[in-house]
């Protein structure tokens, strides 16, 4: 049975700060080398779908002509608006979502899908692109995957955290069994079926305040869901349990910034 997340606008509206402040941004060498690979140049339209914060969509707009940001809460577009006033770029910002896909937004020439495409229709999601994207152009899937850096191990007392306090729904559940169907598996079956991955691995060190801000970040632990009450729980436990591991208040981690990047096979 094919099964989709409930559209919630309002789903990380209590953790834009946080998503801000503690998700990894993507290697730049990921954001240069997903631009060269897919050709973008000043003539490319490109849409960044579910873009959040506009964390993926401001690096990845100086490498195409028209660049296009949706996401389906206001308020990240609002966070993301004046993130891109500030970097001195124009981006071209809407308030919608996988569903909203018009067909004024054509032709585009890549599709980025960051940390997002698990909430959507994945297959309805890639048969409309399929009508929006012209020849030669493709979809990508970005995401962050960490790695320890060093003996610390911290990243596993870290997910303990965050499932032992997280307020997680039936999706999250069912799409953490094995009743899911991977990104991959999905693309193979769609329009989209040449697929291929890049990425790029950086060794980086992550503050205590950052690591709370990560903590704080993910939709299950927000403060919306957690409550004032649990979310002050959540977060002294954090700190507690990561000054144990590393009194500094430094984590080393290895960032690996990955596109998964998906064209239709050449006739």
């Amino acid at each position: 049975m094919v099964r989709v997340a409930p559209l919630d606008p309002n789903r990380f509206r209590s953790v834009i700060p946080h998503y801000i402040n503690g998700r990894p941004p993507y290697a730049g060498r990921l954001v240069a080398k997903l631009a060269a690979e897919t050709r973008l140049d000043a003539q490319s339209r490109a849409l960044d779908l579910g873009c959040g914060p506009g964390t993926l969509t401001l690096p990845l707009s100086r490498y195409c002509g028209t660049m296009i940001g949706i996401d389906a809460d206001a308020e990240m577009i609002a966070a993301a608006r004046r993130a891109a006033e500030i970097a001195g770029v124009d981006i071209d910002w809407h308030i919608g979502s996988s569903f909203d896909l018009d067909a004024a937004l054509a032709p585009l020439h890549l599709v980025t899908i960051a940390r997002a495409f698990h909430w959507m229709d994945r297959e309805a999601t890639l048969s409309r692109l399929d009508e929006l994207i012209s020849p030669g152009g493709a979809v990508a899937l970005v995401n962050t995957e960490l790695h320890d850096l060093g003996p610390t191990g911290w990243h596993a007392a870290f997910e303990e955290l965050r499932k032992g306090h997280g307020r997680f729904d039936d999706f999250y559940r069912w799409r953490k069994s094995e009743a899911w169907e991977e990104h991959t598996s999905v693309l193979l079956r769609s329009p989209f079926s040449d697929v291929e991955s890049i990425s790029v691995f950086e060794p980086r060190t992550t503050s205590l305040e950052e690591v709370v801000a990560r903590a704080l970040s993910f939709s299950a632990n927000s403060p919306a869901a957690l409550g004032e009450d649990g979310c002050a729980a959540y977060e002294a436990d954090v700190r507690q349990r990561m000054l144990a591991i590393s009194p500094s208040g430094s984590f080393p981690e290895i960032v690996e910034s990955v596109a998964i990047i998906a064209r239709r096979p050449a006739p």
